[in-house]
């Protein structure tokens, strides 16, 4: 992935083009859940008229990589079409609406997953740093010692 990051959005100089920080945890859900399958984007250069922006394949160690399905967006809906496709080997079918709704609880799940992980970040940063006094969000996080009365002690 590109270390360049624009508005949160992340940039690949190979192509020029803009990753949404929502297409990256897309592609890291799909990830967590099947490692071999991985979101494709597709240039509009490089597609007909029928085909739509992403798509999610499949490339399986020792097999040639197929396509799982496509989308016109990264979001929930391609994730219950990847449930939807992958539970076709499988006798107890969910419905869409069910592998909907489960898309969106691992979209909010990875989402708090990633805000907890900011927190803890701040919460290093904040116990590293080695002045008197840390401002976050209007917040001032003051080591004890000082007589201000509307701070939040850290220590």
């Amino acid at each position: 992935m590109s270390d360049r990051v624009l508005n949160g959005n992340f940039y690949f100089p190979i192509d020029g083009h803009f990753v949404s920080q929502k297409q990256v945890r897309i592609n890291e859900i799909l990830q967590d859940y099947d490692s071999s399958l991985q979101l494709q984007w597709i240039p509009p250069n490089k597609r007909s008229s029928k085909d739509l922006a992403f798509r999610v394949v499949c490339f399986p160690i020792g097999r040639p990589a197929y396509l799982v399905c496509t989308g016109e967006e990264a979001d929930e809906r391609l994730l219950a079409k990847v449930f939807e496709a992958d539970q076709k080997n499988f006798p107890n079918k969910l419905s869409y609406i069910d592998n909907y709704n489960n898309a969106l609880e691992l979209v909010k799940a990875k989402e708090m997953e990633e805000k907890r992980q900011e927190d803890h970040e701040l919460a290093a940063a904040i116990i590293r740093n080695e002045k008197s006094s840390f401002i976050h969000n209007g917040v001032d996080f003051e080591r004890r010692g000082r007589s201000y009365k509307s701070k939040t002690y850290i220590w």
